[in-house]
């Protein structure tokens, strides 16, 4: 086996999980990380002692057993069920309406456009349409729960009209429900840490040397091919490429505040999270992470979140795929320019839009391949 180092950029779930794997593995791991803090956009903070996500909420589920074990074995075994509402105002009424995400059909029933939806339901199409996003959801719901649950929402978060913006991230995001399934997810594991997910990628990394406030960029592989003989990228590849701006993300700015309040099991919102799709809002949800959390304590913190910041939280993933073709051409840019096994792990580097447990997949499955690249290097 190579000796030398394995070096990981950025410390979020798949950076944090791929040199976990590697270090159990017998590797020697380094990992970089800009920030001051491990944790990545799924990490977690507390203000006047309660716990709130400053990058909006992350709650895990998962139906992989091998996922399911690995958090547990972290410390994450508190049951959640993650139920969503969204505020919807019909017509000029100025009275909002709070109403299950997804959309349930035995509560539209009750609503005064039901004969309508009812209409639109009866017309759709065997098979979902898929030329963009607007085209998908008005295929499996019709135009009217769709204007009044997505398309102002989609707006606000993308900054584009959702005709502009593929279907490809939809299908495991939107839908229609007539079980009364109140769920927003359906896997069979479903974990809130009480601390958030901070503790976890902590304990992750635990026994690993972390650099913190250590920017590694394309400039800097030649220096470490001395010392590592490969590195696993996490981060952003137009950051690290240092050729900002060739990819489009969208971020999200959230401002979060304490409320104090003299009853521990209090909150100030009807739930964890609650969508607010009216243009009426400049925000898109409030999250109010101790219903996740079931702290006990006099106060809670209340966030709300407003797109459109420079921060690249998501990818913005467009019908024709030009972003994603760019991020290719990325990767292999970055790959002519080192001598280093170079390889791509998580949300970022592969631009793309995921949940945690598949972020953990990924990096489980990352380190697996490094491991076998570089015993294949010494055979």
């Amino acid at each position: 086996m190579n000796r030398k180092k394995i070096a990981v950029v950025g410390a979020g779930w798949a950076g944090a999980v791929t040199a976990r794997a590697l270090h159990d593995d017998g590797m020697a791991v380094e990992v970089f990380e800009e920030r001051q803090t491990v944790g990545g956009h799924s990490r977690s903070e507390t203000l006047a002692g309660v716990v709130f996500e400053p990058n909006g909420p992350h709650i895990f589920h998962t139906s992989n057993p091998e996922v399911a074990r690995y958090v547990q074995r972290f410390g994450m075994r508190r049951t959640y069920e993650h139920r969503v509402l969204t505020e919807i105002f019909l017509d000029d009424d100025d009275s909002p309406r709070l109403l299950s995400w997804p959309p349930q059909v035995e509560e539209l029933r009750a609503l005064p456009v039901w004969p309508r939806v009812e209409k639109e339901l009866a017309d759709l199409p065997a098979e979902p349409w898929r030329d963009n996003l607007e085209a998908y959801c008005e295929s499996i719901m019709g135009p009217t729960l769709y204007q009044l649950f997505i398309r102002d929402y989609s707006v606000k978060q993308w900054g584009r009209h959702p005709t502009e913006l593929s279907s490809r991230f939809a299908p495991g995001r939107l839908d229609l429900r007539t079980d009364g399934n109140r769920r927003l997810f359906r896997d069979t594991w479903e974990f809130f840490p009480e601390r958030g997910s901070q503790e976890m990628i902590e304990s992750i990394l635990a026994p690993i040397p972390v650099l913190a406030g250590q920017s590694i960029s394309v400039d800097d592989l030649p220096a470490l091919e001395r010392d590592f003989a490969a590195v696993v990228i996490t981060a952003p590849l137009d950051v690290f490429a240092k050729q900002d701006g060739s990819l489009e993300w969208r971020g999200v700015r959230t401002v979060s505040r304490y409320l104090p309040l003299a009853d521990p099991t209090a909150t100030v919102t009807p739930a964890y999270v609650v969508n607010r799709p009216s243009l009426r809002h400049p925000f898109t949800r409030t999250v109010e992470t101790k219903h996740a959390t079931g702290q006990r304590v006099a106060g809670t913190v209340l966030s709300e979140e407003y797109p459109g910041s420079a921060d690249r939280h998501y990818p913005v993933q467009t019908p024709d795929r030009s972003n994603e073709r760019r991020n290719e051409s990325l990767k292999a840019m970055i790959r002519e320019r080192t001598d280093l096994a170079v390889f791509y792990c998580g949300r970022l580097a592969n631009y793309e839009y995921i949940n945690q447990d598949q972020a953990i997949e990924q990096g489980m499955a990352c380190a697996r391949d490094v491991a076998s690249a570089l015993r294949r290097d010494d055979a």
